[in-house]
């Protein structure tokens, strides 16, 4: 089996890039010594690249950078703007599937990831350190896992924002965009509706490869058709969505099917 660098690699990655934000020296660096350590050891594709106690550090060092990282923060942050679920917050807003683990004394403060909405890796406990270095290797371990297996099934995702959440989809489970609106797009998937402001013509070319856009309102992943009815120009979806068809459209699909069965 490949190794993940190597699979990371082929697919554009680099080093998963992980962050310390801990208002508390000695804990920072303490961290730091222990995921260094972890990662020489198990020789994890995972670089620490920043450790500070000042969240602005590590929303101004995430802005200039997209990769997808792990982020572990102390939940009291001694801050004037931000504590951990806060910082967290804004980091979402930037790396929609980063890996959020929370590092703190207060064990009542876990409910306030349900109050900022934010999907937590873990929470790590900061009085036992015994504890606390098998819960960081538990981490590492399922990330590097969790990774490894994305990386290996080739798992591609389109990203959609809708208020104040951002949703990842897995761009298989995409059937078709359709316009409602001035703006407004709804994202049909197998699982779910999602309505959200875009612009059919910037996903299309975003996702020209896989879609094909059959109408000014309708623009469908070719593998999710299941037949087209040239009689009424209207296209069948996989879950018997039906999407119209314009004259353009028909002579796309026509030319798609043609060229496949060759």
């Amino acid at each position: 089996m490949l190794k993940l660098d190597k699979l990371l690699m082929e697919s554009g990655w680099s080093m998963v890039p992980i962050y310390i934000c801990d208002d508390v020296k000695e804990t920072r660096e303490y961290l730091e010594k222990i995921i260094s350590n972890l990662i020489m050891i198990n020789a994890y594709d995972m670089e620490i690249v920043l450790v500070t106690g000042d969240p602005l550090e590590v929303l101004e060092h995430r802005q200039s950078h997209t990769m997808r990282a792990v982020y572990f923060f102390d939940v009291d942050l001694k801050h004037d703007t931000y504590n951990g679920f806060s910082l967290a917050k804004e980091i979402r807003e930037l790396d929609t599937r980063g890996f959020l683990i929370f590092v703190t004394t207060h064990e009542e403060l876990i409910f306030e990831t349900f109050k900022y909405r934010l999907e937590a890796m873990s929470y790590l406990y900061k009085d036992v350190p015994e504890k606390l270095n098998e819960q960081l290797m538990e981490c590492l371990q399922e990330i590097h896992h969790l990774l490894t297996k994305e990386v290996g099934d080739n798992q591609r995702y389109y990203t959609v924002k809708v208020a104040d959440a951002s949703y990842q989809l897995p761009l298989e489970s995409i059937l078709f965009f359709e316009t409602v609106g001035a703006h407004r797009v709804v994202l049909h998937s197998e699982t779910r509706l999602l309505e959200f402001r875009g612009e059919l013509k910037k996903i299309e070319q975003e996702l020209s490869e896989d879609f094909i856009k059959i109408h000014r309102s309708y623009l469908v992943q070719k593998s999710k058709i299941q037949q087209i009815h040239y009689s009424d120009n209207t296209v069948i979806m996989e879950n018997g969505s039906v999407c119209l068809m314009s004259r353009g459209g028909r002579k796309l699909l026509k030319e798609l099917f043609e060229e496949n069965a060759r």
